[in-house]
């Protein structure tokens, strides 16, 4: 699934390429993943304006000049890819949005969980973001080392990774960057909140911060079906200490990397240097 990095890179094409942009027309192809039928979607994003693209945790906002919102969750396939006019869309392409300046953007989706649901700009934080309750924004300057450990710490019995996907605890990250976060701060997955350290504590808020931004820089992480608007692959694959690593050695001390199962997800780590 795209986590904050991966869709953080996709805001800002988006936001780049298409704020500004009138949607002339819409194509609903497969609706079922639309939150209004097709017909009154088509008809309410027609001839309005993308006055901004914005993120909140793993959701992309577009905010429309005409009182509607949209928002878009990517899931585990989803993609928005900008094509010239003219492009023929394929299978697996949900909407096609015409735009002005002879464009269109594809909203794609293989395994078809993602979504788009339109709302009235005014009832957007209601009916989205307090009813899921996401925590603070890691790439906000209020996300501060103060605010990173008051939310860990009100989960002081449970354990690390589980509370680091969290999103009421802290909104955007993944499997791939927990385990990346912790890899940098030398902390094992199952780690009990109240075990770590404040030195711990401070390595894993950096590492967090350090994975997400370091991400960002090469446009994402490609570990599966991941491309961004232009549908071009993430490079920070390369850039991955632990994750997809399983059987490798370790960067740090060189003791191999290991996959267990924890909450469902696979999970990596180097047993020698994280404790």
């Amino acid at each position: 699934m795209p986590e904050l990095p991966e869709v953080e890179t996709i805001r800002r094409q988006l936001a780049r390429e298409v704020k500004g942009s009138v949607i002339l027309s819409a194509d609903v192809r497969f609706g079922k993943r639309l939150n209004l039928p097709a017909d009154r979607f088509a008809a309410a994003v027609r001839g309005a304006r993308i006055q901004d693209v914005g993120r909140r945790a793993k959701l992309l906002v577009f905010t429309l000049s005409n009182g509607w919102t949209m928002v878009a969750h990517l899931k585990m396939t989803g993609r928005f890819l900008l094509k010239p006019e003219g492009a023929e869309p394929t299978k697996h392409t949900h909407v096609v949005f015409h735009l002005s300046g002879r464009r269109q953007l594809f909203f794609e989706d293989v395994r078809k969980f993602g979504f788009i649901r339109l709302f009235p700009s005014g009832e957007v934080e209601k009916a989205v973001f307090q009813k899921e309750k996401y925590g603070p924004e890691p790439l906000e300057p209020s996300f501060g080392f103060d605010r990173f450990a008051e939310c860990l710490m009100k989960r002081a019995s449970r354990r690390v990774k589980p509370s680091l996907m969290d999103q009421t605890c802290i909104a955007g990250i993944g499997n791939i960057y927990a385990d990346e976060s912790l890899w940098r701060a030398g902390v094992r997955p199952d780690r009990r909140i109240s075990s770590l350290s404040p030195a711990e504590l401070r390595k894993l808020y950096r590492g967090i911060l350090t994975s997400f931004r370091e991400s960002i820089k090469h446009h994402g992480t490609s570990a599966d079906m991941y491309v961004d608007l232009y549908g071009r692959q993430g490079t920070y694959v390369r850039k991955l200490r632990v994750y997809g690593r399983e059987g490798q050695r370790c960067y740090r001390c060189g003791g191999r990397i290991v996959k267990v199962r924890m909450g469902g997800r696979g999970t990596h780590f180097c047993p020698k240097c994280q404790k």
